[in-house]
């Protein structure tokens, strides 16, 4: 039961990041973009368009490292015995789509000339970025075999194929790019469920591929003196026009426990910072109502006689909760592309089977609500980034413990808002 929650939660995170499919279209043959008045020198907006994902991304997964060990033992309570080999290929497909269709003569975004100078470029920049840092960093895998996790070679080269096949063929479609960039972060989340990487190195490694991408194409740009584009990023900020708040997306965070653990008569445990990760999901009407939901799981360390740091000891374990929930959702913006989201959302919680040495508590369900406001950006006309903080009250996980057990949930979620029609 809980492997099948977190493999679907895993399998549906590969939306989040084909948020970024919007392509650039030329619009003008100067330096110079005017926008509202606003004239934006053009270096400066390709400079932006080429790092404002992927350099969040990257330091994001800086950040990351100090909890590396949190989100893995989510991976190890769900499915620790998890194991394909699939991502040694998903990383090559979206530039197989992409070949693929320049062989049967569907039109594109580029010459192939100016497509293979951009692709070499790219894979160039990757490869050297990516083995300098792992062979600097030297940090070692979760699963010990070698000092060379960070960044994730895989997940940098699935999001550089993904942003070539998007660059080349994202304009016929937004699902293309949005397919694209499920296949890239489904190969990330693979090389997490299969113990290579930690998430540090998934989210650096995305960030070293999309930026290795853009400017692969920014150098061939150059070279083949095409025309100057227009970054849609740019003209999204100035000129922002309200959008269906509606979103899909992925949230990874971490909850701090408001009650003590309490399986037995005899024992009350203290408990500490978890983590929690898991889709989430809304459709609104207009711009201010909606109705949504999110499938989620967290673990919780729980631990007595001065263990809460240490999961492994024998006095102490980890709590681990799936929920599914809905409810309602609000929208209300802020200042242009930033705004402020209230929810209230109730559902269903699951605790998984429990046995140690101290005492024994089978699987159970109960019910859960969740209040909480997510405060967030529209970066591109697709691409919603928010932070949120929720309050949780789950059902007692024993018949012992009355108390229901409260948390409160820090993270950040990224998602792709629909475009209104």
């Amino acid at each position: 039961m809980k492997g099948f929650n977190l493999f679907a939660i895993c399998c549906a995170t590969s939306i989040f990041l084909s948020t970024m499919s919007a392509s650039a279209t030329e619009k003008s043959d100067s330096t110079y973009i005017r926008t509202d008045s606003t004239l934006i020198k053009y270096p400066y907006s390709r400079l932006l368009e080429c790092t404002h994902v992927g350099v969040p991304l990257f330091v994001g997964g800086i950040i990351e490292m100090e909890h590396n060990k949190k989100f893995r033992e989510l991976r190890n309570s769900f499915i620790p015995r998890f194991h394909v080999e699939i991502d040694n290929y998903t990383q090559y497909l979206p530039a197989a789509v992409m070949f693929g269709l320049k062989a049967f003569g569907v039109e594109s975004r580029s010459k192939w000339g100016e497509m293979m100078t951009a692709d070499a470029f790219s894979v160039a920049i990757m490869a050297a970025a990516v083995n300098s840092l792992k062979y600097t960093a030297k940090l070692r895998r979760p699963d010990g075999s070698s000092n060379n996790s960070f960044p994730s070679g895989h997940t940098a080269t699935a999001f550089m194929t993904a942003t070539m096949l998007n660059k080349e063929y994202g304009h016929y479609s937004p699902w293309i790019g949005m397919g694209a960039y499920a296949t890239a972060t489904a190969t990330g989340l693979m090389r997490m469920a299969n113990n290579r990487h930690w998430m540090s190195d998934v989210l650096a490694g995305a960030g070293i591929g999309i930026m290795s991408t853009e400017f692969g194409y920014w150098i061939s740009d150059v070279i083949f003196k095409r025309e100057k584009i227009s970054p849609e990023i740019i003209d999204h900020w100035i000129n922002y026009k309200p959008w269906n708040p509606s979103f899909l997306g992925f949230y990874a965070g971490f909850q701090f426990p408001l009650t003590k653990y309490k399986p037995t008569h005899n024992l009350s445990y203290n408990t500490s910072t978890g983590s929690s990760t898991g889709i989430e999901g809304a459709w609104f009407w207009n711009h201010h109502l909606g109705v949504g939901g999110r499938l989620s799981a967290m673990g919780v360390h729980y631990s007595y006689n001065n263990a809460i740091d240490d999961a492994t000891d024998s006095n102490g374990d980890v709590l681990n909760m799936s929920m599914g929930q809905a409810g309602l959702y609000t929208y209300f913006s802020i200042y242009k592309h930033l705004y402020v989201s209230p929810k209230v959302i109730g559902g269903v919680n699951y605790y998984d089977k429990i046995s140690n040495e101290a005492f024994t508590c089978p699987a159970s369900f109960g019910a859960c609500l969740s209040t909480g406001f997510s405060i967030g950006a529209m970066t591109t006309p697709n691409f919603d980034v928010n932070f949120f903080a929720d309050w949780n009250i789950l059902s007692p996980h024993s018949e012992v413990q009355e108390q229901v057990i409260q948390t409160i949930g820090l993270g950040a979620r990224f998602s792709y808002r629909f475009k209104e029609k």
